[in-house]
């Protein structure tokens, strides 16, 4: 029990408007933030989940943040309702857990392409989990564990409902601060209940229309582990915006693109119709994955382009 009117440092769990649920010591400690930090965080967007924070307990049982210690990391997207505006979605990840479904809602490989971009913009490692195996041919997904093995991301299969996979996601989650990321309905809560189950998060459902998630969690939550580490469960995000990339240093945030690029004829090749294109002759020869490399195509388009382009 953190002790009154002594300052100990906590982790942010979840944040409700003026609430803010902070993990001190072995206890899940309610708190509020006052003064110079409640006037900069005045709409609630300053104090994020996995922030680590200065709490000073009260003597009412809960805390007062006083202060949020140095970021390490931080996962953003693009507010779609604003003109290309930051969400800081979370922060100080050690990794994401990318979720996609092999069905309701079907894999998407650009959408996966995405987050791993986004997860190579902030240097944050990725492992990439393709859930709910046992609504198809594992054979079918086995192309993409492979081919996503074969750039260094860890990739692996997983059925919540079976238990396949768990035990290899329990090994990838220890020690770690993990954020579960994906389509609504691909199993993100589901998965933690699965490898923590006094979690007992709600899960969602499917619509029948659409075969897409039905929104049950609302705001980013870390649970602790109890073989040690957090896991994050995030609302399902449908629309996927890449903060702060433009189209030009798309090229970057594709691994292997980087053992050809420097044998392009041009320094500022983009990959795509110029001649002497080191990584089109790779992709030529079987060498760079051709899925892959369309959804490259279709990212690059959707880009803002820099005002020199």
């Amino acid at each position: 029990m953190a002790q009154e009117n002594q300052l100990k440092v906590g982790k942010v769990l979840k944040v409700t408007r003026k609430i803010y649920d902070v993990a001190v010591d072995d206890i899940i400690m309610p708190c509020v933030i006052r003064g110079k930090l409640a006037i900069e965080d005045s709409q609630y967007g300053s104090v994020r989940a996995g922030d680590n924070v200065q709490v000073l307990a009260a003597s009412d049982g809960q805390g007062v943040i006083q202060e949020i210690l140095p970021r390490k990391s931080s996962l953003s997207r693009i507010i779609a309702s604003r003109a290309y505006k930051e969400q800081i979605i979370a922060t100080n990840i050690d990794q994401i857990l990318i979720i996609m479904s092999t069905q309701k809602p079907s894999f998407k490989s650009g959408l996966l392409d995405r987050y791993l971009i986004i997860a190579e913009k902030n240097q944050i490692n990725a492992l990439i989990c393709i859930n709910k195996i046992d609504l198809a041919d594992k054979k079918d997904f086995d192309m993409y564990i492979d081919e996503y093995g074969k750039l260094g991301y860890t990739a692996f299969s997983t059925s919540a409902l079976t238990g396949e996979g768990v035990d290899e996601l329990i090994n990838n989650l220890k020690q770690k601060v993990t954020l579960f990321v994906g389509y609504s309905g691909v199993g993100k809560s589901s998965l933690i209940n699965a490898v923590e189950p006094d979690a007992d998060i709600e899960t969602q459902r499917i619509s029948p229309k659409t075969n897409k998630g039905l929104h049950t969690t609302s705001s980013v939550q870390l649970f602790p582990l109890s073989f040690n580490g957090f896991a994050g469960d995030t609302p399902g995000i449908r629309e996927l915006g890449l903060w702060n990339i433009l189209r030009k240093d798309l090229q970057r945030y594709y691994v292997e693109f980087h053992k050809y690029a420097n044998e392009c004829q041009f320094v500022d090749c983009q990959h795509i119709n110029e001649p002497g294109c080191a990584v089109k002759k790779a992709l030529q020869s079987g060498h760079i994955f051709s899925e892959r490399y369309k959804n490259y195509l279709t990212i690059y388009d959707s880009l803002k382009a820099a005002h020199y382009d």
